[in-house]
């Protein structure tokens, strides 16, 4: 065997025997591809609106009648408003995120219960390093401070009042959060009014648990408060009509295969293919039986995971069926369970009573012994899609308004009067070009977009109605930013195709920019 071989074996032996040098070489490496990742990638509406309501809002009364009209909680909000006092570049909204993600996976790697194997294929799994890391959204802020509640479990014993603070702040970072934090104060509370059950025992005081209570409602209202959109909001959620109740055994099974989709992130089902969705829902009972089975010794543990898991499946099937990033929540629901239940012994009560017949019991004994297998498949195959997207983000740019506002920029057509249309698809464009822009669809200028009855949908026709018009009374030349490419001219108008932008991940934020003025 070479010296180099030997070096590098040496090296391996040492990064995952010493624990101080395994938690400092990882983190570096998830810090430093995390970098280049976000460094590279092209922000698409759902990134930069945010940017843009905290740039564009005139007053903070506005900002806040603004964010109502956002299906989110306003922690995320708050934070980009305060990242706007010191600098209005928005890539240190971008840098901002990348340091959340980082202490999120300091904390996974320094204090979770998980092998160091296992530790790293989470980490630079697809979820945590792509989804939550390289895309700027508030789920990283509900993931940091749940991975940090699971950090501080134990101090339950002296005292409820950090745990009760992180719950307030993870209730407020975005829905599925919401979600997440209410099934773990349910499980303290569980917890503590079955405390001789459970043997368990705490020096929290009446006022530290009342004090501790009042945080965590507080928390959840106020999450709520501003999840329920005004009145003339328009925007549903993805059901047209806002929520249903009745059931149907596509939709079941539709929203059923979610979880599959959460944690079998290389292989989903296709929604539009009956067959697909019902084999992934039921695998997704398959996959939730098998976690119960190895957790039903764990009975507190077991219980957040239900209650998490039916709490997101449900809304899942009521309001949103989303996507990746939305019920990815019920993976992460997954591995929090795995860390509670480190901090619980094995109780056998509940066990036993099942264990009564022979099909459960042995249904038992497979979980528990391939619990590990199924652990680390999980976590491959979400290493391998992250691997995959986080290189496809280096070569298809994920929006195509960061090449398009710099085209724009070098070639100075950002001196003309813009206007763009469809105007979801140009409100990154307004964020990377530091400006407004005109809408057709509010027949002025605008950059974040609200989905409330002042909005008018319009096609090519009325866009160029208003282009003519804008040409007659006050310009004299407009560079026009389309999002489809323009097949309706008129005599009326010298249109000028100038270039287009057509790599893109996100399907309608590719962009055809055209010169026009007047024909006479």
């Amino acid at each position: 065997m070479s010296s180099a071989s030997l070096t590098l074996k040496g090296w391996v032996q040492t990064f995952f025997k010493d624990d101080r040098a395994f938690v400092r070489v990882s983190i570096c490496l998830f810090f430093g591809l995390g970098l280049i990742g976000i460094l590279n990638h092209a922000m698409w509406r759902d990134e930069l609106t945010i940017w843009l309501i905290v740039r564009d809002s005139e007053s903070w009364k506005d900002f806040l009648e603004v964010i109502r009209y956002e299906p989110h909680p306003a922690l995320w909000y708050f934070c980009v408003a305060v990242l706007f006092r010191l600098s209005q570049n928005p890539a240190i909204m971008q840098l901002f995120h990348l340091g959340i993600g980082t202490i999120g996976a300091y904390l996974f790697l320094r204090y979770s219960p998980f092998s160091k194997v296992h530790k790293i294929l989470f980490i630079f799994g697809y979820l945590p390093f792509y989804e939550y890391l390289i895309i700027s959204r508030n789920y990283s802020l509900g993931i940091l401070f749940a991975f940090w509640f699971c950090t501080l479990y134990e101090t339950r014993r002296r005292s409820y009042l950090g745990l009760s603070i992180l719950l307030f702040l993870i209730s407020n970072a975005n829905a599925y959060s919401l979600f997440i934090a209410v099934a773990l104060g349910a499980t303290l509370i569980l917890e503590y009014i079955f405390r001789n059950e459970f043997d368990y025992r705490t020096r929290a005081s009446f006022l530290d648990r009342l004090t501790s209570l009042t945080i965590f409602i507080l928390g959840a209202f106020s999450s709520i408060a501003f999840l329920i959109p005004p009145g003339d909001n328009l925007e549903h959620g993805g059901l047209s009509s806002g929520w249903t109740f009745v059931f149907s055994l596509r939709h079941f099974f539709t929203a059923l295969a979610r979880l599959w989709n959460s944690y079998i992130v290389v292989i989903v089902a296709g929604d539009s293919k009956y067959y697909s969705v019902v084999i992934c829902g039921v695998l997704s009972l398959v996959i939730i039986a098998f976690v119960s089975g190895f957790l039903i010794k764990k009975h507190l543990a077991l219980f957040f995971y239900l209650f998490a898991t039916t709490e997101i499946l449900l809304f899942t099937y009521t309001k949103f069926l989303g996507a990746q990033r939305h019920f990815g929540h019920l993976y992460i629901v997954f591995i929090i369970a795995l860390w509670l239940a480190n901090y619980y012994p094995t109780s056998n009560r509940l066990a036993s009573s099942i264990a009564r017949s022979r099909v459960l019991s042995n249904w038992m004994e497979f979980a528990s012994f391939h619990k590990k297998t199924f652990i680390t498949i999980i976590l491959l195959l979400q290493l391998i899609a992250g691997i995959i997207a986080f290189n496809r983000d280096l070569v298809i740019p994920y929006s195509a308004s960061k090449a398009t506002a710099s085209y724009i920029k070098a070639n100075n057509l950002d001196r003309l009067f813009i206007v763009g249309s469809e105007d979801v698809a140009m409100a990154p464009i307004s964020g990377y070009l530091n400006q407004k822009i005109y809408y057709p669809e509010r027949q002025g200028l605008g950059s974040f977009v609200l989905f409330n009855t002042a909005r008018e949908k319009v096609d090519i026709e009325e866009t160029l109605n208003q282009v003519e018009r804008l040409l007659q009374e006050k310009y004299s030349e407009i560079l026009l930013i389309l999002n489809y490419e323009l097949k309706v001219f008129r005599n009326e108008l010298q249109i000028i195709p100038v270039e287009q932008f057509t790599e893109s991940l996100i399907y309608n934020e590719k962009y055809y920019l055209y010169y026009v003025t007047r024909t006479n």
